[in-house]
């Protein structure tokens, strides 16, 4: 297996189990009636994003369809071959 890969893996673990990774980030909390109906980027998984639906009630996670990556900017699932890596933007509130 790769070193690097394996080093990255180990930093990684290391993070979340000091607490300095939260495993729901991205997530909206929907606290905020500008939430709802949007759209926001999952910050683990580009193939995945999260959508607020109710107010009051956390994001839900949905996945892009087999092949596709979300696309915060478009706002939309889009061929990985077109994806571009965007820095993570938290949204208006946080669960």
């Amino acid at each position: 297996m790769n070193s690097v890969f394996v080093a990255l893996c180990a930093v990684f673990l290391a993070a979340m189990l000091m607490g300095g990774v939260n495993a729901d980030a991205g997530r909206s909390a929907c606290q905020d009636e500008s939430e709802l109906g949007q759209t926001y980027t999952h910050h683990f998984d580009a193939a995945k994003y999260w959508l607020c639906e109710t107010l009051g009630v956390p994001a839900t996670e949905v996945d892009c369809p087999s092949g596709l990556a979300y696309m915060h900017l478009l706002k939309e699932c889009i061929p990985w071959a077109s994806y571009i890596w965007k820095k993570p933007e938290m949204p208006p509130t946080v669960a």
